[in-house]
């Protein structure tokens, strides 16, 4: 097991209202698990890769790669990794009145696991910021948890009538880790695979396959600029056929290699 933990420093704490203890990733392995009863803090969670579960208080969830989940201050937090499917994580923990006043005005009070809601973004700035510290840190990390539960809101609260393209970049969307047909897009908006493409691509200007193709090669490039993930792994986390097509196709569409990709930390 390893971890990459940064605490703030006290003058990061209370100013904006929001208090940060602690930020990090943690690459686990099968003994990993933590038990907060009556947590005296929140935690928010990114799974890059693996299994787990989690429990808050009697309710009971099953995070994988792409979720994210949220625990909230003052109930009963239990999570562990899976033995055979560990999980890579970035996460952050806070607690504060405004965390409190932001929950309750979006209305998140119950909202514990996200499948597929990609945080890793406004994790990764709260980690860069515990990691540098600086004055301006707490005000940075307040930000991005403010922009994170706004973010939150609007995927938990999407309108509930999609257009049939809408409903295809969802699908999409939440399926950057996996192959997806055009028969199985196809039976989603239950229309011909022809009328599937120019459904899509009318709205989009491209066709789904492309779409995904460029959304798993823009996941690519965040794995790789903030996991210790290896090529090998990104490209059988995205499921390419092997990491010396996932390399090629890489260097093709982005102009770099991955490897020095990684390296220049753009």
């Amino acid at each position: 097991m390893r971890e990459e933990i940064y605490a703030f420093r006290e003058a990061a704490a209370g100013s904006f209202g929001l208090q940060f203890e602690m930020a990090g990733k943690s690459f686990c392995d099968g003994s990993y698990r933590i038990d907060r009863p009556r947590s005296a803090v929140s935690t928010i969670e990114y799974i890059v890769r693996g299994r787990g579960t989690v429990r808050i208080d009697s309710k009971e969830f099953y995070p994988n790669a792409g979720d994210t989940y949220f625990l909230h201050q003052g109930q009963d937090h239990l999570y562990f990794s899976d033995k055979d499917d560990p999980w890579v994580k970035i996460w952050v923990n806070v607690k504060g009145e405004l965390l409190t006043d932001l929950i309750r005005r979006y209305g998140l009070e119950g909202c514990y696991h996200i499948p597929g809601f990609y945080s890793m973004d406004y994790l990764q700035r709260i980690v860069r910021n515990a990691q540098a510290g600086g004055d301006n840190s707490a005000l940075n990390c307040t930000l991005a948890v403010h922009e994170l539960i706004i973010k939150l809101n609007e995927h938990l609260h999407a309108p509930a009538i999609r257009s049939d393209a809408a409903k295809l970049k969802t699908y999409l969307d939440y399926r950057v880790s996996e192959n997806v047909s055009l028969s199985e897009l196809a039976a989603v908006v239950g229309k011909s695979e022809s009328q599937t493409i120019r459904l899509f691509k009318r709205q989009y200007g491209v066709t789904p396959y492309h779409y995904h193709l460029q959304l798993k090669l823009d996941f690519a490039q965040k794995l790789l600029r903030s996991t210790g993930m290896t090529v090998r792994e990104v490209a059988a986390h995205l499921s390419f056929a092997d990491e010396f097509y996932f390399s090629n196709l890489f260097k093709k569409k982005v102009g770099i290699a991955p490897i020095h990709f990684r390296k220049m930390r753009l």
